[in-house]
């Protein structure tokens, strides 16, 4: 039975799922889920997910959701030890920078930008901003010596932070990327499989813009 993935093309979490699936060769079928329009609010969908938030999949009668735990998952059920290491030291350390992407860097995103689409600000507090910042600059003495995040080949960990640096670039361009960091994010470019495709420029450009027309700057 191949696997659902629910989600939308720009969300982050789900582009950093759709990555780590391509670089373990996992086929999905992508289920597209209107967030904006309220899809996750609907009962069908609150039965399956009763947290409202993408991604999340379907293994069978199987359910899960939080993109970190999917990743996790989906390295444990193919075995797959290049992307998701079995060794015990190895492994807790793609542990913490998913912990880290999901507890700081991609969660300081969201915390700028939910109010907007979701609520009724109009404008980002300069501390969101610099939040992010903070952030992004974490992410320079964590990668490894190798060239990524967790050693000297990459893993589900640079999937998913490698999504989240990308948008928090786009979206506030007036952050700056410390040199090793605009380093990795350029190797993650050219050596992540899919990369062009899932983690298209685009996507976050439209978040954008979409960002500056909710706060009338567009």
């Amino acid at each position: 039975m191949v696997l659902t993935l629910y989600g939308t093309g720009p969300s982050p979490p789900a582009r950093a799922v759709r990555l780590a699936c391509k670089a373990m060769g996992i086929e999905y079928d992508f289920v597209v889920v209107d967030v904006l329009g309220g899809d996750l609010k609907k009962p069908e969908y609150l039965k399956i997910n009763p947290h409202h938030t993408v991604p999340f999949i379907k293994d069978g009668d199987f359910v899960l959701w939080d993109s970190h735990a999917i990743v996790a998952y989906l390295g444990d059920k193919t075995g797959n030890d290049s992307w998701y290491p079995k060794d015990i030291k190895q492994r807790a350390t793609v542990h913490q920078r998913l912990h880290f992407d999901n507890g700081i860097l991609f969660t300081r995103f969201k915390d700028a930008v939910a109010p907007v689409f979701y609520g009724n600000a109009v404008e980002i507090p300069k501390k969101k901003v610099q939040a992010m910042q903070e952030a992004v600059d974490l992410v320079e003495p964590i990668i490894h010596e190798g060239g990524w995040l967790a050693g000297s080949r990459p893993t589900i960990a640079d999937c998913c932070c490698a999504t989240s640096v990308s948008i928090i670039a786009t979206v506030f361009p007036e952050i700056t990327l410390p040199p090793k960091v605009v380093a990795w994010l350029r190797r993650c470019e050219e050596e992540l499989p899919g990369y062009d495709e899932i983690n298209n420029p685009t996507y976050s450009k439209n978040i954008a813009d979409a960002l500056a027309a909710r706060m009338g700057k567009k």
